[in-house]
Parts: structure tokens; sequence; C-alpha cells
């Protein structure tokens, strides 16, 4: 099984069996007649399923297990905030591609994939700029610079000092570049122009937006499966990760939307806190702490599951506390998020039953109900297509409103990016040919086989 393997092929097949999932859940949702509308119903799973894959390789950069990975990438790709936000499509390609970017940084941590990972570092870093000047882009690349900072300071995992030469190289190419593609904006024919959006827009697609704000919109940003996962860690401790800062960039996300909802707050924020897509689009640091968190609290309790036996208790006793208070006094719709209430109780009761299904047994059965408790809420999320009305016998529909479609750059503009990647391609071939010499060359095993001499025959 691919989860359970080691090797390259697994991994691949783990990769695509995320996207595969994201896909089948909106085909659900969208179940039409003909295989066409079916086609045309898939091209909004698309990004969603992008950023399952790469938040998969962004959890294994981290050290993250194949499984832990599986599952914390799938509940990427399916969280309902991913999901609405496709109303601003190019906020949703940041989010499907920064997990890219972030993996960047954390290969970069490590002296053994450094110098295959640094010379296109800065091309992963500006990748999710290719939506144009996005909120989530921002972010993405102010994580990548502190993981960078953070590697120049404090060293790495093998006590080795980072060349500092070669990461200022790569921040001035990733600024270059990121100048370049916000300058350029070459989905912009596709993506269309930067339309504003308020957070109760991207939170209250499961129910009516007249509704207000409240807790369960909150809760369903990360999700419940990742909020369980994420809880059982810090009971336990968390050892593989710094808790308190993934916690501190959860609670980040949620900073605008509420200084965006106090008046007094709202008049003495920042200029730089004005953006109108701020709220809605800075819960995405709070899906990827959350994501972190919950992976690293999954594999730490996989690893040691005789660690802190009085986490699950706790976790139980806390999920049944809390859960019938979410549609009692957190919810302005209740029937809608029942959900939330399903998901929490039923991982809290499956996971003591490790020790009497065994290991693997266990995992399989967790794999299945993971993925059920993802699809619920998706697909309470995702709209389901309407045809627009057709017109009376005998008339014509009126046009719509006429669009107009900006005109492409030309192709020399980007000869700035090209003449980078192939500096880039330069460089990583330059440090593996250096690696590849620096490595001792077998001796043939003819050469290396001596045949012993024969004993001297008595005369």
């Amino acid at each position: 099984m691919s989860l359970y393997g080691t090797g390259r092929s697994e991994g691949i097949g783990a990769v695509l069996l995320i996207g595969a999932i994201v896909l089948l859940v909106r085909a659900i949702a969208a179940w039409p007649t003909d295989i066409d509308e079916l086609l045309l119903g898939l091209q909004p799973a698309l990004l969603p399923a992008l950023g399952g894959m790469l938040c998969y390789r962004f959890l294994r950069a981290q050290g993250r297990s194949r499984y832990a990975g599986f599952l914390v990438g799938a509940a990427y790709g399916l969280s309902p905030w991913l999901l609405s936000i496709a109303s601003v499509p190019r906020e949703q390609l940041a989010a499907a591609l920064a997990p890219l970017a972030l993996e960047a940084a954390c290969r970069c941590d490590r002296p053994s994939w450094r110098a295959r990972w640094l010379p296109w570092s800065w091309f992963c870093i500006a990748l999710p700029f290719l939506a144009g000047l996005t909120v989530i882009g921002v972010l993405t690349s102010l994580l990548c610079a502190a993981a960078f900072v953070r590697t120049l300071t404090c060293g790495d995992r093998d006590d080795e000092r980072p060349a500092g030469p070669g990461f200022l190289l790569a921040a001035i190419a990733a600024i270059a570049a990121i100048g370049n593609l916000v300058w350029l904006d070459p989905l912009g024919a596709w993506l269309g122009p930067l339309e504003a959006m308020s957070p109760m827009a991207v939170l209250s697609t499961h129910r009516p937006q007249l509704l207000g704000f409240d807790v369960a919109a909150v809760l369903r940003v990360p999700g419940p499966v990742l909020l369980t996962f994420a809880a059982l860690g810090l009971l336990r401790r968390q050892r593989h990760v710094d808790s308190s800062v993934w916690l501190g960039l959860a609670l980040a996300g949620g900073l605008p939307t509420l200084i965006a909802g106090i008046p007094l707050l709202h008049a003495a924020s920042p200029l730089w806190m004005a953006s109108p897509l701020l709220p809605a689009a800075a819960w995405w640091l709070s899906l990827l702490a959350i994501a972190v968190l919950g992976a690293a609290g999954l594999d730490d309790f996989l690893g040691l599951p005789m660690r802190r036996r009085t986490a699950l208790p706790w976790l139980l006793a806390i999920a049944v506390a809390v859960s019938p208070l979410i549609p009692a006094f957190g919810a302005r719709a209740p029937e809608r998020e029942w959900p939330l209430t399903v998901t929490f109780l039923a991982l809290t009761v499956l996971l003591p039953t490790w020790r009497r299904l065994g290991i693997l047994s266990f995992k399989n059965w967790l794999a299945a109900a993971v993925l059920v408790t993802l699809a619920i809420p998706a697909l309470q999320v995702i709209p389901l297509p309407t045809a627009s009305p057709a017109a009376p016998l005998g008339e014509f529909a009126p046009p719509g409103p006429r669009v107009e479609v900006p005109m492409a750059p030309p192709l020399w503009h980007y000869s700035g990016l090209l003449a980078a990647c192939v500096c880039g391609g330069w460089l990583w071939l330059s440090a593996a040919a250096r690696k590849r010499h620096a490595r001792p060359q077998p001796i043939a095993a003819k050469a290396a086989i001596k045949k012993k001499p024969k004993p001297a025959k008595r005369s």
C-alpha cells in the first residue's frame, strides 16, 4: 500500500491519490448527466487538488510520515476555506502554490538537500506570485524569509554553518522574480481583476450569510479532523515542532477579521491592514499552522502511542463536553453544524481502539474515517452548478456584459526570468558535478577480487 511503503513510487502514488480524492469529492457534488458538464464541474477542484498534493510534499520535507502527510494533505485540499476562496481565484492559486515555496525553504535548512534546492528556491518562492500581488503570496514570502534568517542565525540540524552568499543570492533572485511577475501578471487574462471579498463570504458558504459570524464558521477553516490531531499533539506535549510558533501563526490568521469587526481597533489599525482581502485571505495562516500541528500530533501518537496515556481520556472528555456546545451556543444555523459534532466524537472514540485493532488495522480504519469526515463538510460548501435560464421560444437571450481582456505582454518581457532559470540550472549542475567528483570512484568488482596465491608444495 502506498501509505506504508518507503520507495519513491509509493510517494508518487500517495500524491496522485490525494488529487484523485479531491476531484472525486467535487465530482460527487456536481454529478451531472452530461460528460461535458462533469468536466466543467471538475475545473474548480483543480487548484485545491494541487494544494493538497503540494501540502503533502511540504509535510514530508518537515520529516512527517507518509501516512500523516497523506491524511493532512487531503484535509488541506478539502478544506472548506480553500474551496470557498474559489470566488477569488488569485488567492486560491497562491494558496495552492504556497506549500511548494515553504518546502523549498525547509529543504534549504538541511545541508544534504541544500545544494539541490537552493539554486531553485527563488523560483519556488516567487511561484505564488503568478497570480499577481496577493495577500497569501506576501505571507508565504515572509514565512520563507523567516526560515532563511533562522537557518543563517541558528544553524541547522547538522551543526554546520550554512553558506551565507548562496542564501543572499537566492533572496535577491526571489525579490527580482517576484517584482517581475507582479509587473507582468502573466495569468491576468484568465484570473481577471482582483476583487474584494469579506471574510463572511468565505467562512459562511455552508449556510446563509445573513446570520452573521459564529464560532462554528471559525472551526471550519482548518476543519475538525486537523483540530483533533493538533489537540492530541498538544495534550501529549508536542515533540516534533515548536508548538508555540505555530499556535501564534494560527491566532494571527484570525486577527485581521477580529480587527475588522471592532470599529475602534479598525480605526487605529495601520495602513497595511486596510487591504480589503486581508481578513478573508489571512485565514490561510490558521489553516497552515493547524495542518502542521495536526500532522506532527498524529505522527507523535502513531510513533509512541503508549506515551502520555492520559492524553486520550482527556481528549475524549473535552470532545464530549465541547461538541454539544457548538450547535447549541456557537452556531447561528445549528442544523448545518452536525458534521463538526460527529467528527469530534467519532475520532476521539476511534483513537483509543488502536490496541484492540492492532496498529496496521487501526491505520486503515482511521484513514477511512478521516476521508469520510473530510468529504461531508466539503460537500456542504461546494455549490451545485446551476444552468442559466433559457430564453422564451422565438426570443434571444440578452448579451452579457462586455469584459475587457487585458493584452498579454510580449515574450521578450520574460527574458529576465528565463536568464534567472538558466543561471539556477547552471548552479545546480555545477553543485551536482562537484558532489560527483568529491565522491570516491568505486573500484571495479573484478579488480577488487584478488585470487589467493596457491600454497607452496612440499618437496
